[in-house]
């Protein structure tokens, strides 16, 4: 009797903390919104990740940008198809723990009229509560562009990896995952922060691909009291 008791209550639990969580996802982002200039998008991104050896792995991800809606406090909805931007990632990764890796890298960002460049640095740690699989993100970069003051960023990232059916996630089957982010910068001694709602559903295909689906919520520029919204929506193909 003990023995099931157990078994079900972590399952009733895991439940009510996944419709606490689209709940607050949805409410909160909706109510920002309103009071925000807003930009919806397209975010495709493709992320192809391999594994040297037991401690050594790399990363290679590519992503665009496509503006799509553009709205402003004032004016109703228009649609405005632009291309903004591409960015490529090149990433190595060291494990220095059973759930804790460094990761070092650089990222190309491809404009229609520049090209930049970023640095990157990164702490990620995980663990495993019941069968949420929480990782947490540390990270520093830094932005080198020809016609735009170098940017320091401070990041941290909580993410969430609930499986939809069962106790973990295996082929074939959905998962759903949630990811808040906050980023300090600064740029020309001016601070900013910006706030980061990335909720996710997602498919393992097979062993080595899955695609996920989502919002990518970015909130910014709080310090000038002139917040902008902007809404991409992700699809990204992992192999």
């Amino acid at each position: 009797m003990f023995y099931r008791l157990y078994k079900i209550k972590p399952t009733t639990l895991n439940i009510r903390i996944k419709l606490l969580l689209i709940f607050f996802m949805l409410s909160g982002s909706k109510e920002l919104r309103a009071q925000a200039q807003t930009r919806v998008g397209l975010l495709p991104s493709i992320n192809y990740n391999h594994e040297i050896n037991k401690v050594w792995e790399v990363n290679f991800k590519f992503e665009s940008r496509h503006l799509v809606l553009e709205k402003s406090t004032s004016q109703s909805s228009v649609f405005k198809y632009k291309y903004l931007l591409s960015d490529v990632f090149a990433l190595v990764g060291r494990r220095v723990g059973l759930n804790s890796k460094v990761v070092l890298g650089v990222l190309t960002r491809i404009e229609p009229d520049e090209v930049s460049y970023r640095t990157i640095q990164q702490f990620i740690f995980q663990t495993k509560i019941e069968n949420f699989r929480v990782a947490h993100r540390i990270a520093t970069d830094q932005t080198f562009s020809s016609t735009e003051s170098n940017e320091f960023r401070l990041r941290y990232r909580l993410s969430v990896e609930i499986p939809l059916s069962g106790l973990k996630v295996d082929v074939k089957e959905f998962y759903f995952k949630f990811n808040t982010e906050v980023l300090n910068s600064i740029q020309d001694n001016e601070y900013d922060i910006e706030l980061r709602a990335v909720p996710n559903i997602g498919y393992v295909i097979n062993e080595q691909h899955k695609i996920e689906l989502g919002l990518d919520n970015r909130f910014v520029s709080f310090t000038d009291n002139q917040t902008h919204f902007t809404s991409w929506i992700t699809i990204n193909w992992f192999l």
